[in-house]
């Protein structure tokens, strides 16, 4: 299969977040939105409890200074209390502010981390019901780096920092509330720094931002070559291609870096400018405290409790913008999750199915591929250029036809892998829907169910980590006995004998502790145990071994006798015993007809 297109490129994010990425985190709370909603209230609480120690404090130096008469006394709730009260008062507060923070940081971590794996779970399913076509134009770095390093960073914030961020916001609430408790005077100077801080945080943003997008663009390439070198390790060591792999990585990775060091000192020239103008508010503040108590405009202790909440203030709204500027990150990749939240699904999973004849499988094997034209993208030609033709239930058909020629294409039509551009293809009256316009004499089916309803036995055998039970039956129940009986039958005498216990024996990805003939029969037998009326043989015995072939081909003509089966063959020998064999050529089906009369034709075709 000759697929025609070009790797789209990464998309570029600009300007201001979406919309999409805000309700993407709020539906991403599911349920739990009142229960964040309590966590806030509680740390706000917390915190209140807790900064307002130091205006107890500050009402404790007032009051021991009114009963030493250095002080003008001023009668207020607190003037009556001995220092032993105001101590037990300190820590009452103290105690139950450290609970309330308590529960609000294990509980908002717990939460955050719970809507992280919610967003990632949603993701991954959408991700799962995407086009073919898109992976097929994206490198599969770049969908690894959505899945682990934007999904890292969004897990990162989740956390600590989340609770650190709503920390200080609650912080510098509180700070205003309570330093204007002590003193309307300081006013002025707390407007002044939130303005300044947040002046100097919008002239950063849009730079800091657009940079961290460009680290997350420049990761995916030296991710996408490294999972590329990983799967052909074996290769590259055969052609001697090793240090020419590295220099390709390191240029990548060093982009990379390069690009992270550059965004690490936007994000520090950011963090420097806060930090002068608020050693330029404290100095401000100082003297203007000193100036208001030689007026006695105000008391030495409101003093204190002011120029600490000032000083505490203009750190912590340096630090809120800091840890803002840091949420950006865990945003940007919500922003890049989105995005995949947002692509374009499959056609047939779009569709909320609500069949009224329920049917659960499509049992018998009749199939009819009527004018089925296909091509991979606009700018590429027919791989399947209007084909016809029907199979009988129990029929077995042969599919030949040189490289190149729409066999796998046509292979991959029976799924409805990638769209048609006209054409149907119809199991036992059934065409799946795909969200086309209906036609009232028409049937349709889930498109997972008319997937279902076809066996696939592939020259790539898949063997997926987990257990040999687990590749056998994928969602299915079947009896142990029932599916020992079937390795029996295809000859996987390897795993009999162990007995039962074979079942649960673990293996490895991509079946690398088995041969390829044993990974063939496994598929043979998976086949088996789906139990469909239509098996596909996608050149299931060129790549593997004369004596695992022998046993393919037996098990097929014994076990398969009555199924409707498609070889698609490169040995014309396996198909000489199919009761009608179809020549595709450049996508054109050429002929049809009884197998020696196909196969003849074809042979004469290649020799002259």
């Amino acid at each position: 299969m000759n697929i025609e297109n070009e790797t789209n490129e990464d998309r570029i994010f600009e300007g201001k977040y979406s919309k999409s990425v805000y309700k993407t985190i709020y539906d991403s709370m599911g349920s739990h939105k009142l229960s964040f909603i309590i966590f806030i209230l509680i740390g706000f609480i917390g915190r209140g409890f807790l900064l307002f120690n130091a205006n107890i404090i500050g009402l404790w130096v007032d009051n021991v200074c009114y009963q030493s008469n250095i002080c003008k006394n001023k009668s207020n709730f607190f003037s009556e209390y001995t220092s032993t009260e105001f101590i037990y008062l300190l820590l009452t507060v103290s105690l139950v502010g450290f609970i309330f923070i308590l529960i609000f940081r294990i509980g908002l971590a717990r939460l955050g981390t719970h809507f992280v794996s919610n967003l990632y779970d949603k993701t991954t399913y959408n991700v799962s019901r995407f086009p073919i076509s898109f992976f097929d134009k994206n490198p599969l770095g770049r969908i690894i780096t959505r899945f682990s390093s934007d999904y890292a960073a969004i897990l990162r914030m989740s956390g600590g920092p989340l609770t650190e961020l709503l920390s200080t916001l609650f912080d510098i609430f509180l700070f205003i509330v309570l330093i204007l408790i002590s003193s309307m005077n300081f006013l002025p100077i707390v407007v002044i720094c939130i303005l300044l801080n947040y002046f100097i945080y919008n002239v950063n943003k849009i730079k800091i931002r657009n940079e961290r997008r460009v680290v997350s663009l420049t990761r995916g390439p030296a991710l996408a070559h490294f999972a590329e070198t990983a799967q052909g390790a074996k290769i590259i060591r055969v052609y001697g291609k090793d240090n020419s792999f590295k220099r390709r990585f390191i240029s990548k990775f060093n982009t990379y870096i390069k690009q992270r060091n550059k965004t690490n000192f936007y994000v520090n020239l950011f963090s420097l400018q806060l930090s002068i103008l608020n050693i330029v508010i404290l100095l401000l503040t100082g003297l203007f405290g000193m100036w208001l108590v030689n007026h006695g405009k105000l008391s030495i202790g409101s003093l204190g409790v002011a120029f600490t909440f000032i000083s505490m203030i203009s750190i912590t709204i340096q630090i809120f913008f800091e840890w803002v500027a840091v949420m950006e990150e865990a945003l940007t990749g919500i922003e890049r999750m989105d995005d995949y939240l947002n692509s374009e699904l499959e056609k047939g999973a779009l569709i909320n199915y609500n069949y009224s004849n329920k049917l659960q499988k499509i049992e018998n094997g009749n199939i009819e591929v009527k004018n089925l034209s296909i091509r991979y993208n606009q700018k590429s030609s027919l791989v399947l250029d209007n084909v016809s033709f029907n199979i009988l239930n129990g029929e077995k058909i042969g599919i030949i036809g040189k490289t190149g020629s729409g066999k796998t294409s046509l292979i991959n039509a029976f799924y409805y892998i990638y769209p048609f551009e006209k054409g149907v293809i119809k199991i036992n009256g059934y065409e799946p829907d795909i969200g086309q316009n209906k036609n009232k004499d028409s049937k349709y089916v889930q498109l997972d169910m008319f997937r279902n309803s076809l066996s696939l036995i592939s020259q790539y055998p898949y063997i997926f980590s987990g257990t040999l039970r687990e590749n056998l039956c994928f969602n299915n129940i079947i009896p142990d006995h029932d599916i020992l009986d079937i390795l029996a039958l295809v000859g996987l005498k390897k795993f009999l004998l162990i007995g039962k216990k074979c079942l649960d024996l673990e293996l490895k990805e991509m079946g690398i502790d088995l041969s390829l003939g044993e990974k063939q029969l496994i598929c043979m037998a998976r086949c088996l145990l789906q139990n469909n009326q239509i098996v596909i043989m996608d050149e299931a015995t060129s790549s593997i071994d004369p004596y695992s072939e022998n046993i393919l081909v037996n098990a097929t003509k014994n076990l398969l006798r009555d199924k409707t089966q498609i070889i698609v063959a490169h040995r014309l020998s396996t198909i000489e015993d199919c009761d009608r064999v179809i020549w595709l050529d450049s996508g054109k089906l050429v002929m049809q007809g009884e197998a020696i009369s196909v196969i003849n034709a074809f042979r004469n075709h290649q020799q002259g």
